[in-house]
């Protein structure tokens, strides 16, 4: 297991971004730090650094250092982007950073940070036609993305800091400096023809999304916390900006969620993502939590580890063996369940779209004994609602969870008034029937040793009747299993049976 830091200067934050890997290739971040650091204001001034910003650049840097030696990263990236190249005096900051810090600061290139963007998204996302936003303080950058390849991209030299103090449109919002900006985006956007391709969605990326995310899940008390694939609409974005239009800097500090080292350019981006909204007519917005940071964690782990290519997978595992969960029973009752779940379609009557609801829940079911065997499926039930599990919704995610913590012989029930927001008696149905599945196969996993071999369903309509075979004794196992046969039957309406068939080779 090792530590890996990036430093990132920005044009509106310095960022640190501390992560841990472990010997699988799967990295969490341990800790993150940001100090607001406003450097280019206007669109057509160069950007000159005094010395008091030096000495606030090279301080900060010193600090995230540290925080990094101490925490014992093996490696740390310490990198910039290309408005960097804006700045006067840029060579003798560099020089300054290697000789007092002993880092190399590294330059990405328009190429670069758009690759390291787009491995984040792929890795957070199921990306498969969707246009990447992402508004920083200094640039807009687009990228069309298809089955998870980069077609088309571009960066634009404006963002929401220069956008906004080149117009005048950091505090009172007047109509003709509304005017002057708003047109400036749109001759600028209608010059990307590539832009008229008809995305499915938006994928929002950047600290311009999150602040967003936190605004709007003010506003519809939100039950989760997550952020990766929270659900923007195109109505929503446009009344944040006719409300952040109505608002000077007083009042838009008041706005519950905002980011108030954000206050001046809130206005400045929300226009720019306002009329690429118009453009693209595009409903959905997607955000992923990822960034060009995460992107090049994970550049860093395919040059060194075999990371596997499945989102899902990638975060199942990371997940068990950072918990030191036993991975081997989770994935036979993860078999099991699966078995039973096709088997039985003819009486569920579900379809394949809810298998990754059963794998999460399935795979994740122990993942709360880490914390205490007592109550453990309460403890999973929190653990999955609170990782980060890329390729799932957030109802997917709660879904999973709630799976999961009614696989042991109790009555738990998913608080459903705290999460109707997102699901509904119908999906509770749902959590219902594959639980049964989940709690029937934990019961044949009980000794842990993935006994039973081969299984087979069959069913009428008064009873199932699975068959199980192993070279081992299995009536521990069977007779764990059939203690969820009255929570069986009040879901399938069948009485359960559970018979050992002779073992053949």
């Amino acid at each position: 297991m090792i530590r890996v830091g990036i430093i990132h200067i920005g044009s509106s934050k310095i960022r640190l971004l501390l992560a841990e890997i472990d010997n699988s290739g799967y990295f969490k971040i341990i800790d993150e730090l940001k100090t607001p650091f406003k450097i280019c204001y206007e669109l057509s001034k160069e950007c000159v650094l005094c010395n008091e910003k030096f000495n606030y650049i090279l301080s900060t840097l010193k600090t995230y250092k540290s925080l990094c030696e101490i925490s014992g990263a093996k490696e740390i990236f310490t990198i910039t982007t290309s408005f960097f190249n804006t700045l006067k005096d840029s060579d003798n900051l560099i020089a300054m950073i290697k000789n007092d810090l002993n880092l190399d600061l590294k330059i990405l290139s328009p190429e670069e940070e758009i690759k390291y963007t787009a491995l984040g998204v792929n890795k957070s996302l199921n990306v498969s036609n969707s246009l990447v936003v992402e508004i920083t303080g200094t640039s807009t950058n687009l990228i069309d993305m298809k089955n998870g390849e980069i077609k088309n991209w571009i960066c634009l030299p404006f963002g929401g800091i220069n956008l906004a103090y080149t117009f005048n449109i950091t505090d009172r919002i007047l109509n003709s400096n509304l005017d002057t900006s708003s047109n400036f985006v749109i001759e600028k956007l209608k010059d990307i023809e590539w832009l008229n391709t008809n995305f499915d969605s938006i994928i929002f990326v950047g600290e311009l999304s999150k602040t967003l995310v936190k605004i709007d899940k003010f506003r519809t008390h939100y039950p989760l916390e997550i952020f990766n694939n929270y659900e923007l609409s195109r109505v929503g974005i446009h009344e944040l900006y006719n409300i952040f239009k109505c608002k000077d800097l007083k009042l838009r500090r008041k706005v519950e969620g905002i980011d108030l080292d954000m206050v001046d350019s809130i206005f400045s981006s929300l226009l720019i993502l306002n009329e690429i909204l118009k453009i693209t007519s595009i409903d959905i917005i997607k955000v992923s939590n990822n960034t060009l940071r995460e992107g090049m964690i994970y550049e860093y782990l395919y040059n060194n580890y075999d990371v596997n290519d499945d989102i899902l997978d990638y975060s199942i595992y990371g997940i068990l063996n950072s918990l030191n969960s036993n991975i081997q029973h989770a994935e036979q009752v993860y078999f099991i369940s699966s078995l039973l779940y096709n088997e039985l379609k003819p009486l569920h009557k579900l379809g394949d779209n809810y298998l990754n609801i059963l794998k999460t829940g399935a795979m994740l079911h122990d993942c709360g004994i880490s914390i205490n065997y007592q109550q453990h499926h309460k403890h999973s039930f929190y653990i999955i609602l609170n990782s980060f599990i890329n390729g799932l919704t957030h109802k997917e995610q709660l879904m999973s969870a709630a799976i999961a913590a009614s696989h042991r012989f109790n009555n738990y029930h998913l608080p459903l008034v705290q999460f109707s927001y997102l699901v509904n008696k119908l999906d509770i149905d749902i959590v219902t029937k594959i639980g049964a599945l989940v709690k029937i196969a934990e019961g044949l996993d009980r000794s842990l040793v993935s006994v039973v071999k081969k299984l087979k369903v069959s069913f009428d309509d008064e009873k199932v009747v699975i068959t199980v075979s192993s070279p081992s004794n299995l009536d521990v196992e069977i007779h764990q299993a059939l203690r969820g046969k009255y929570f069986f039957k009040e879901i399938y309406k069948r009485d359960l049976y559970i018979e050992k068939e002779k073992w053949q080779d």
